[in-house]
C-alpha cells in the first residue's frame, strides 16, 4: 500500500507516517522543511518538499492508494486569518482536488471533533452531531470551514473518510497545551482558569491507529470520531501531575481575570511577532463541554485505545525527561504550525 501524507511531520502527522512504515507501508511525506523529516527518511520515507497552500505537489501524490490529509495550522490566538485560511481551507480543497485529480480511491481528512455542534449536558457529541460555528478563533472558524467543504465533497461522492479525534495528548506536543504539560513537571503551572468544561482525552498513537483503520476498513463517507477518557482540564492536570510525580496545580483564577490576562499575552506576542501563550480564543474552547461518543470507531472500525493511565505515565515520563531539570526550552512549533507555515519568532 502506498500513503501520501500531508503534515507528516506535525504532532498527529509523525506518528502516523511511522506507523504506516511499521507497517510495511510505501510512505511519501509532503514538508516545506525536509530537514525536520530526516528521521522519516531514514526509515524508508519518501520526502517531497511542498505546501498544500500552493498546489505544486501533484507527482507526489500520484500512484498513492491512500492521501492522509492531516496538515492544519493548530494554534488558538493567530492574528494571520488570511495565513491560516489559506493553510487550512485553501490547503484541503488543493489536496482534495489533485488527489481527484491523480484517481486516488482514498481520503483520509482529519477534521476536529471540536468544530461539531455541543450537545446538551448529558448528549456527547456524535458524528451525527452537525458542524456548528460556535468559536470565532480563527483555527476554529477555519477548521470548521474545512470541514463543510469536506462534508460537501463527501455527498457527492468523493472517496473521503473523516476522522475526528477529541483532545489528543503524547509525547512530542510542541503546541500550546503542550507547552503547559513542560511548565507543569517544571513546578511553573500553579494555577489554572476556573470554569473550564470536561474534555474527552485521546493518546496520539490511539489517533495514528485510529487513521489507519479509516483507511483500511472504514468506509468512504463516513466520519470517525475518536476519544477516550472524559476527564475536565483541571482533573487532568491533576493526573498528569500525578503521573509525573510533581505537584498539581493547586489554584484557580476566575474567568473574568483569565481573559484580561489572555489579552495582555495577546498584546505581548502582537509586539514580539509569536503565538500568544494563553489567549481568548483558548479560554473560549476550554469553556465548552466536548464530550465524545466514539462508538462508531469502536464498533464499524474495530478501534481499541490502548490503556489510558498508561498512555498518560508514558506521556509524562517523556515531559519529566525532556524538561525537568534540564536547559531545554520550552515547547514552541518549528515555524508556528503543524502544516509548517511562515516561520516566526520564538
Amino acid at each position: 500500500m502506498r500513503a501520501f501524507v500531508t503534515g507528516g511531520t506535525g504532532f498527529l502527522g509523525r506518528p502516523l507516517a511511522a506507523a504506516l512504515l511499521a507497517k510495511g507501508w510505501e510512505v511519501t511525506v509532503l514538508t516545506r522543511e525536509p530537514t525536520r523529516a530526516r528521521d522519516l527518511e531514514s526509515r524508508g520515507a519518501t520526502l517531497v518538499e511542498g505546501d498544500v497552500s500552493r498546489p505544486g505537489f501533484s507527482s507526489g501524490l500520484r500512484g498513492a492508494d491512500v492521501v492522509f490529509h492531516l496538515a492544519a495550522w493548530f494554534e488558538f490566538g493567530v492574528r494571520d486569518f488570511r495565513r491560516m485560511f489559506e493553510i487550512n481551507v485553501t490547503g484541503t480543497a488543493n489536496v482534495l482536488a489533485l488527489a481527484k485529480d491523480g484517481g486516488v480511491p482514498r481520503v483520509v481528512y482529519t477534521g476536529a471533533a471540536g468544530v461539531l455542534a455541543p450537545e446538551p449536558p448529558g448528549h456527547p457529541i456524535t458524528e451525527a452531531s452537525g458542524v456548528k460555528g460556535v468559536l470565532t478563533d480563527p483555527y476554529a472558524v477555519t477548521k470548521r470551514q474545512a470541514m463543510e467543504l469536506v462534508l460537501n465533497e463527501m455527498q457527492t461522492g468523493a472517496p473521503i473518510t473523516v476522522v475526528g479525534p477529541a483532545a489528543v495528548f503524547g509525547p512530542g506536543d510542541a503546541g500550546q497545551f503542550g507547552r503547559t504539560l513542560a511548565m507543569l513537571v517544571r513546578g511553573r503551572l500553579s494555577m489554572v482558569p476556573r470554569g473550564f468544561g470536561a474534555n474527552t482525552w485521546v493518546h496520539v498513537d490511539d489517533v495514528a491507529q485510529g487513521h489507519l483503520l479509516a483507511a483500511t476498513v472504514g468506509k468512504p463517507g463516513r466520519m470517525y470520531l475518536l476519544g477516550d477518557r472524559v476527564l475536565s482540564t483541571m482533573d487532568f492536570y491533576h493526573a498528569a501531575a500525578t503521573a509525573a510525580g510533581v505537584r498539581p496545580p493547586s489554584r484557580t483564577v476566575p474567568m473574568a481575570l483569565a481573559r484580561m490576562a489572555a489579552r495582555g499575552s495577546e498584546l505581548r506576542a502582537r509586539l514580539r511577532g509569536t503565538t500568544p501563550f494563553l489567549s481568548r480564543g483558548l479560554l473560549q474552547v476550554g469553556s465548552l463541554d466536548l464530550v465524545v461518543d466514539a462508538t462508531r470507531a469502536r464498533t464499524e472500525i474495530g478501534w481499541t485505545p490502548g490503556p489510558f493511565e498508561a498512555r498518560l505515565r508514558e506521556t509524562m515520563a517523556w515531559y519529566v525527561r525532556t524538561y525537568r531539570g534540564t536547559d531545554a526550552p520550552l515547547p514552541i512549533k518549528p515555524g508556528g504550525a503543524s502544516a509548517e507555515g511562515p516561520p516566526r519568532r520564538a
